[in-house]
């Protein structure tokens, strides 16, 4: 419940945090270096490898379709081609069913693993940290997208669209993996992919600003 109430409160400052990236650059740009890094490190040492002792290349292939699913969900939606068609009211639709699924995704990794006794994970709030992280910067991208191309009244009611989800997906989980408590660990390696397309787009847009 913990990891809820922070992802809530730290939803409902995201305004404010865009403000402090457009007012300290230099310092925002360091920040989210050491957030992506930080992902990465738990991802990668406390979910990937862990796990692959457990269910081998089960593993690789879960994490594997959560990057593939994430990253292809984010280059549809706001890739420059589909800009084109923000205009459309199905499009509008299309991206805010694939904002809630995400935080639906999300609010399930922030459940209390041991309080629930699901999954055999030895570092089980590393996920729910990951996650809190990502959506430290995705929430910053998708409440600047929507107000700069759409209005802040629009901005604010894809927010709330987020925070459904996200409450949702926690108590969905929660009802889910009660009962087949084996299958979390899957889910985190999955997830753990999933979160690794933030990781993937901050390379690649690191490298283009290189060049």
């Amino acid at each position: 419940m913990l990891y809820l109430i922070l992802s809530l409160i730290q939803l409902a400052l995201t305004p404010l945090i865009v403000l402090g990236i457009a007012r300290y650059q230099r310092l925002s740009q360091v920040f989210a270096f050491i957030l992506v890094a930080a992902i990465t490190y738990n991802i990668l040492a406390h979910i990937i490898i862990e796990h692959l002792e457990t269910f081998g290349i089960t593993t690789l292939i879960s994490a594997g379709l959560g990057l593939i699913v994430f990253s292809y969900g984010d280059h549809f939606f706001f890739a420059h081609t589909a800009k084109k068609s923000q205009s459309s009211k199905f499009f509008f639709v299309l991206l805010q069913l694939f904002l809630f699924l995400h935080s639906m995704t999300d609010g399930a990794a922030l459940i209390d693993v041991a309080r629930e006794h699901v999954g055999g994970h030895i570092h089980p709030e590393k996920l729910s940290q990951s996650v809190l992280l990502h959506r430290l910067m995705f929430e910053a991208f998708i409440w600047k997208y929507f107000y700069d191309r759409y209005s802040p009244r629009v901005a604010l009611l894809v927010l709330l669209n987020i925070a459904i989800g996200t409450l949702l997906g926690f108590v969905t989980s929660q009802a889910v993996f009660s009962h087949m408590p084996g299958y979390f660990d899957l889910f985190e390696a999955f997830m753990g992919g999933a979160l690794l397309h933030l990781v993937y787009d901050y390379g690649k847009e690191s490298i283009q600003k290189l060049r």
